[in-house]
């Protein structure tokens, strides 16, 4: 049977992120599929201390909190829905302490390429105009612990609880909690202009391309009578920066050099620094 973890973002209890959740894991329930709960603020997470003990040396990470009880949480799940509030333009301090720690996955990452996992990403804000960049962050997470086939929504409503009084908004999330249970098949094809890896619609641009900053998939610039639009590269067997493949290029033609480089360059480092430290 499957089961899908629920994971809230959110500090407050019964707050959108919460309703949001608990609807798509109603929707997975009535699947057929077993559902569990949790609250990334009932979690004890450090700030990463960039030892990089996990990426280089394969080594436990050294800081004793919860993240090893999540990472098992999620290793052990099916499918997980990921739910949490825009602050600030931008995810909350609770899920950005855990994309901080990501590359302790990096001893898991076999594992993680074996079986692609669904998951679901809903982020919530107020207005559309500040919907910032949390939806591509909360996409980027459930990737990064290796889910693959990751669906997302970005919902937008202004008081607690509010969602609730959006039939077509909760009947949607619910039909995408369903959709959790499935064994087959890939996300639908993002809107126009959003990048089809990681959900994002922001873009850094050179020339007549656009680069997603997220997961690096390239867009040429074209200009129609309906304005702009983005023509992405073939994404097919694309591996974004988080996704597991892409976190094992990233750490074996980049992590793993430039601790080697340090190394080598470290007396000097040391030698350059001491009129900073008078």
């Amino acid at each position: 049977m499957t089961t899908v973890l629920g994971l809230i973002g959110s500090a407050r209890k019964w707050g959108n992120s919460e309703v949001l959740a608990r609807q798509a894991l109603l929707g997975a329930q009535e699947a057929g599929a077993e559902t569990d709960l949790l609250r990334l603020t009932d979690l004890h997470i450090e700030p990463c201390i960039g030892c990089m003990r996990c990426a280089i040396k394969r080594e436990p990470c050294p800081l004793d909190d919860d993240m090893f009880t999540l990472i098992d949480r999620l290793r052990t799940a099916d499918a997980a829905v990921l739910a949490a509030p825009t602050y600030i333009l931008g995810p909350p301090g609770a899920v950005k302490l855990i994309l901080d720690r990501m590359l302790m996955m990096v001893p898991y990452l076999d594992e993680l390429t074996q079986q692609p996992k669904p998951g679901l990403a809903l982020s919530v804000s107020g207005l559309r105009p500040w919907r910032g960049t949390a939806l591509p962050f909360l996409v980027t997470f459930l990737q990064g612990f290796g889910f693959t086939r990751v669906n997302s929504l970005a919902c937008y409503t202004p008081g607690p609880g509010e969602v609730l009084l959006d039939d077509a908004l909760m009947e949607r999330v619910h039909d995408l909690g369903r959709q959790l249970t499935q064994e087959e098949g890939s996300p639908p094809t993002p809107e126009t202009n959003v990048c089809p890896v990681c959900h994002s619609d922001f873009f850094t641009l050179s020339a007549d391309r656009a680069t997603c900053p997220m997961c690096g998939l390239q867009a040429r610039i074209e200009h129609t009578e309906d304005g702009i639009r983005l023509a992405f590269d073939d994404s097919t067997g694309y591996e974004g920066h988080w996704t597991p493949r892409g976190m094992r290029q990233f750490v074996e033609e980049w992590i793993i050099p430039s601790g080697e480089r340090f190394l080598a360059h470290r007396q000097e480092i040391k030698a350059r620094r001491t009129h900073l430290e008078s």
